[in-house]
């Protein structure tokens, strides 16, 4: 009997390995969906010129996007990334592991650094707007637009964290929303004004919200209320359609805000769930023109 025990256990343990090195190998398998569209881009040029895909053809494809089509540098890196992981899992080519292409890519990136190409390095990003004229603006939407947007204004979530939210995720008691950071695959509390509190209370109220309904949701011309994970191409074009702006308009204002009120880097990372200083300091901390202004 107990050896009949020992057998099922020890089946059970090998075939839960199987299972576990399975699943892990699909996961490393998986083509980000942000790489998509490079890829398939890539594997029109393939067909296009008539080559096979392999390092010779990302490396003639990187060379067409900078010489020929002169895309912006960090488009060019984007497309580098998504075609070296499209050849590793569906060729088995590790472009990494090829001396001479490493070479190759490295003085491609070295073009880039060429006067003549001094505008494909140069990027604008999203700006920041006057804090207090984008809320104004906000207090006189609607009761589900002026809640939507008074968050993400005041947590500075990226579109992907909006469209996850839920409403068993605020503490409005408490004054503070627990967001899941998919970027950094954990959760932080952040956050909340007294006005943004009482917007999402006004905007459960209006929709008759519960616990685990989806905070943006989808609202139809009847003005009824679905509980649903809204695209973020979709919530992208709602703070467009409300406001004018985009998320990262909001992310950037809020920054900006709280470092012109005196906050230091680590308060002000704490509330956008920023994980480098550096990246805050470097692509989010502008002087604003009217700092600049005073002392012209």
């Amino acid at each position: 009997m107990e050896d009949n025990i020992v057998h099922t256990e020890d089946f059970q343990n090998r075939k839960r390995h199987v299972e576990r090195k399975n699943r892990l190998q699909e996961k490393e398998n998986e083509i980000p969906a942000k790489y998509r569209y490079d890829i398939e881009h890539f594997i029109a040029y393939c067909q296009t010129t008539n080559q096979e895909e392999n390092t010779q053809a990302l490396l003639d494809y990187l060379y067409v996007s900078l010489i020929q089509q002169q895309v912006k540098k960090n488009t060019w890196e984007r497309r580098l990334a998504a075609v070296k992981k499209y050849l590793a899992i569906v060729h088995q080519l590790d472009v990494a592991a090829d001396i001479e292409a490493k070479k190759e890519i490295s003085t491609l990136r070295k073009v880039y650094q060429e006067e003549t190409y001094k505008d494909l390095v140069h990027i604008k990003g999203k700006m920041a707007v006057n804090k207090e004229d984008l809320t104004e603006l906000i207090g006189k939407l609607p009761p589900r637009a002026k809640a939507i947007c008074l968050v993400n204004l005041v947590t500075a979530n990226r579109p992907n964290e909006m469209v996850r939210l839920k409403i068993k995720d605020f503490n409005l008691e408490q004054n503070y929303v627990s967001v899941y950071l998919k970027k950094q695959k954990t959760w932080k509390n952040k956050r909340l004004t007294q006005e943004a509190v009482t917007a999402v209370k006004a905007y459960i109220r209006t929709y008759h919200l519960k616990p685990d309904d989806y905070f943006v949701g989808r609202v139809f011309k009847n003005d009824r209320f679905k509980s649903v994970q809204a695209s973020e191409s979709g919530y992208r074009y709602m703070l467009n359609k409300w406001t004018g702006l985009t998320g990262y308009n909001y992310r950037k204002t809020q920054v900006n805000a709280m470092h012109s009120k005196g906050a230091d880097l680590p308060t002000i990372a704490q509330q956008t769930g920023h994980k480098s200083l550096e990246v805050l300091s470097n692509h989010y901390l502008n002087v604003s023109d009217s700092t600049i202004d005073k002392y012209l």
